[in-house]
């Protein structure tokens, strides 16, 4: 039998950890039910990592690296065959967040162990700053999409990117909740709306649509 290279090895071991975390949390993801769950032993997992909060971390990033795929995803997808103007930024939002939902309810168990992850790493000595950088990639992630779909429809956000991006996390965040809790897609579309609308309220037309706006309101008063 040919040897197993050791990325092959990492790479069984890391998606074994994300169904077990799903199923038992990070507390009952020990070394040895992760190495049950991948079929291997433990020699092997020492050999592949240094520690079991090793295999934590790089849990976190390649979960952190799915996620914000997916939202580039979603992002890409609803900018194609976009209008201008405030409506073709409704579609964008509204497709990005439908798009991220798509991803939670494809694999639900992938997002219940990304949140017993953060929530781990905000506790345990030495995770701490891997949990911290999770939500401050996704921040950037965001930050980058809004002025991206700002730009491609040529209209202006009134507040930095950077201060809107967490309330989009927000919302992510509240749709997953609410999908692992409940189930109900149709709710979590509701909130995705609810978030598209608040965000709308933080945009402005180009000066020029402005301008042409303003003539024509003379035009009809004459």
């Amino acid at each position: 039998m040919a040897r197993m290279p050791v990325a092959k090895r990492r790479e069984l071991l890391l998606e074994a950890a994300f169904r077990v975390i799903s199923r038992h949390g990070v507390d009952g993801a020990t070394t040895r039910a992760i190495c049950a769950e991948a079929q291997m032993t433990l020699s092997t997992f020492h050999y592949v990592f240094d520690s079991r909060d090793d295999l934590l971390a790089a849990l976190v990033q390649r979960g952190t690296d799915s996620e914000l795929a997916v939202i580039a995803a979603s992002l890409t997808d609803a900018t194609a065959d976009r209008p201008s103007g405030a409506d073709g930024l409704r579609n964008i939002l509204r497709e990005s967040l439908f798009g991220y939902l798509d991803g939670v309810i494809a694999d639900p168990e992938r997002e219940q162990a990304m949140i017993s992850l953060n929530q781990y790493a905000r506790q345990a000595k030495g995770l701490t700053q891997s949990g911290g950088e999770m939500y401050l990639r996704y921040y950037e992630a965001i930050a980058y999409g809004l002025a991206l779909a700002a730009q491609m429809t040529a209209v202006e956000w009134d507040e930095p990117v950077d201060d809107l991006a967490p309330l989009v996390v927000a919302a992510t965040d509240g749709i997953t909740l609410a999908y692992l809790n409940t189930r109900d897609e149709k709710v979590c579309r509701r909130i995705a709306e609810a978030a598209v609308l608040m965000l709308l309220t933080h945009v402005r037309e180009p000066l020029g649509s402005h301008t042409t706006t303003h003539r024509d309101d003379n035009t009809r008063g004459t």
